[in-house]
């Protein structure tokens, strides 16, 4: 099979669902609206497109196998990551950690060691059960994801815990977003930054204990500074060991895209991903579910005939030319019309007022 530098094409990441299923209804994910959650992508068809991934691609990032999913669930998943493995293919595996109670699972990730992030998101029992669609016991939940990371403290994987959270550091910024209509996140977990930097400081304490003495007195210092933005801007996150970092992260409305107001075609997608979904329609975004915005399926053609066959559409799709599919409107839309009127104003604004410092709070 045909190698392909996906980074020529602006893809940076390429997702694909070997399974379908989930086991949380996360409201901040398309899952629960998902017509699809039983596919399953053959093996064969995973480890075809695994060997069509040029690793000696500098700008490639990794290779996932969740988009809409949890990988744990398929029980051939440690099949396929050694199959990646083997060929040198950089991996990230990412779960939402619900399953790392499971012994065979935690085994099998330390044997292989690929780098994981664990999407563990908000810490009150309340907030979590909205954001997260489960009702499930979240001390438990949550110690379990301790106890992987102590096991895997000295083992040579370097682990990612995501904590997400909305908020407005300044009021003036939140008055004059919704003066304007404009939203981003989801309402189910923190939009204020005293909420956020209090669920962020709770986590710095459940994982003070696996952190050695140098961070330790790191993360007392950061606790001190009682600026959420000094946790939500820093893109490295805060280490708690040397292969264990803390990562706060916003939200935005990927399920409730469908309630979005279309906005006009004068905007690029700057997407760096390329997913294949577990029936395996090719997909140009994390957003794109069913087979809404399909590019093609991977069992009938190599990735490089599908993005070669879609190029004019890529091509639309990262400048501000050209006409947009559907689901990118409401992607880049906002959900009142109001904010979508501002939207088209400010796509409209040229770059050097746009890129100005006084735009930011416009910014989702």
């Amino acid at each position: 099979m045909e190698k392909i530098k996906l980074s020529d094409y602006g893809f940076k990441v390429l997702q694909i669902e070997t399974t379908a299923a989930c086991n949380m209804q996360c409201s901040f994910c398309p899952y629960p609206l998902k017509e699809d959650k039983t596919s399953k992508l053959e093996l064969h068809n995973i480890f075809n497109i695994l060997d069509q991934v040029d690793v000696n691609d500098d700008k490639f990032k990794y290779v996932t196998f969740s988009q809409f999913n949890e990988p744990l669930l398929d029980k051939r998943i440690f099949e396929v990551l050694k199959y990646a493995k083997n060929k040198n293919i950089k991996v990230l595996f990412i779960t939402n950690g619900l399953l790392l109670n499971k012994e065979n699972n935690v085994k099998n990730l330390l044997d292989i060691k690929p780098d994981i992030k664990i999407s563990l998101q908000v810490l009150d029992q309340t907030k979590h059960k909205d954001a997260r669609g489960l009702n499930l016991e979240l001390d438990r939940y949550v110690n379990n994801v301790i106890n992987f990371c102590k096991l895997a403290k000295d083992k040579d994987i370097n682990i990612t815990i995501d904590i997400g959270c909305n908020f407005n550091e300044k009021k003036i910024s939140y008055l004059v977003r919704n003066f304007f209509g404009i939203q981003s996140g989801d309402p189910s977990v923190p939009r204020d930054s005293s909420t956020a930097l209090n669920y962020f400081e709770r986590y710095l304490k459940l994982f003070f204990d696996i952190a050695d003495d140098e961070n330790k007195d790191k993360i007392q210092k950061v606790m001190k500074t009682k600026s959420i933005s000094r946790f939500y801007n820093d893109q490295d996150g805060i280490k708690i060991y040397e292969n264990i970092i803390l990562k706060i992260k916003p939200f935005f409305y990927g399920r409730r895209i469908d309630d979005f107001y279309s906005i006009n075609n004068n905007f690029s997608c700057e997407s760096e991903i390329l997913s294949i979904l577990a029936d395996g329609n090719v997909v140009p975004c994390c957003l794109a579910y069913d087979d809404r915005i399909s590019l093609g399926k991977a069992q009938n053609f190599s990735l490089k005939q599908i993005i070669e066959n879609n190029k004019k559409f890529l091509t639309n799709l990262r400048t501000n030319k050209g006409e947009k599919h559907e689901v990118c409107k409401k992607c880049f839309g906002e959900p009142t019309k109001r904010g979508v009127l501002f939207r088209n104003i400010y796509n409209n604004l040229p770059l050097y007022i746009r890129n100005s410092s006084i735009m930011n709070f416009f910014k989702s």
